[in-house]
């Protein structure tokens, strides 16, 4: 698969079928989706595509309301790869994206930018200035253009259709089994083992410290708090631990969000690697406590109710 940071030269444009969305948490409505779009190219001999943008729109127009982040860009990525996707292209959402009128999206985009002829997007799908294109905007300029629109198929559980809203609102009560039922795969976060302050080894807890969001970044976490979980890749069974997603507010009023593990018996040194955390179950949520010692009693506790959730002996 093939990743473009913006739309290709000229020279690399190929005719494409695509789908256009922001794909948080590749879920099992996601997934049916690229196999419709891989379908379609294949028919068509067309290179099977996905567009997609960074920010997220609604984290553009009204970063305090928008939506938190399921997976991070590089997961994303990660989880549309063996779709059979072949290219993804993600477009940086700025003020002249926001501003192009349908048309203008249609044709510098789609026509002229990444040679669309085959397209499939949501029946709620909005697009140019102040959302003034719909899917019925965008069929009529298909016509105009030469390429098919085809809505997207929905996918349902217990009677709703499966989505980005509903898998944040599970995540959100630590519901983590809803939550993967519907993304199909369980509920990971990864990222690079950056060096940190090492507050955790000295309080007999040392920890493995990743950033989930980019720095600077206006997002929030579709998870906050303190869970039981499982590090992949890093030997050859998975390493249990138990993880903070949060802004550390014992010790940091101003922190970004990181994700902080403390693996259970297991002390090599992983600055610089990958490592994927996924998440089983929710313990707590994140608290300022009033002292570190309040902290390390909170931690030791935590642990304990972690290999209990584990199946581990405490």
């Amino acid at each position: 698969m093939k990743v473009f940071r913006g739309l290709p030269k000229p020279e690399d444009r190929l005719d494409c079928a695509v789908a256009i969305g922001n794909f948080d948490g590749v879920h099992l409505g996601h997934q049916a989706l690229l196999h419709e779009v891989v379908d379609a190219a294949r028919a068509r001999l067309l290179c099977p595509s996905v567009l997609t943008f960074e920010p997220h729109p609604r984290e553009f127009f009204n970063p305090a309301a928008a939506p938190a982040r399921i997976l991070s860009l590089h997961d994303k990525i990660e989880a549309l790869k063996g779709s059979g996707i072949e290219r993804v292209y993600i477009i940086r959402f700025d003020e002249k994206i926001a501003n192009m009128t349908p048309y203008q999206f249609v044709k510098d985009l789609l026509v002229d930018g990444i040679h669309a002829r085959w397209v499939t997007v949501g029946e709620n799908f909005f697009f140019g200035a102040k959302r003034s294109g719909d899917f019925h905007t965008l069929v009529e300029l298909g016509k105009e253009f030469h390429f098919e629109v085809q809505p997207m198929p929905m996918i349902y559980h217990k009677e709703s259709a499966i989505s980005s809203s509903r898998i944040r609102q599970a995540l959100a009560i630590g519901d983590i089994a809803t939550a993967n039922y519907m993304l199909g795969r369980p509920y990971c976060i990864s990222g690079k083992v950056l060096h940190g302050k090492e507050l955790g080894r000295k309080l007999g807890f040392p920890t493995i410290n990743q950033r989930i969001l980019p720095p600077f970044s206006k997002a929030r976490p579709a998870v906050t708090g303190v869970y039981a979980v499982k590090a992949h890749g890093i030997a050859l069974r998975p390493i249990e631990g138990v993880a903070c997603v949060g802004r550390r507010p014992t010790v940091d009023n101003h922190g970004e969000y990181l994700l902080e593990t403390h693996l259970f018996n297991f002390h090599e040194d992983l600055y610089d690697r990958i490592v994927n955390v996924e998440f089983f179950a929710k313990i707590r949520d994140e608290k300022k406590f009033n002292s570190l010692e309040e902290l390390q009693a909170a931690i030791a506790d935590d642990q304990n109710k972690a290999k209990q959730l584990l199946g581990l002996s405490v």
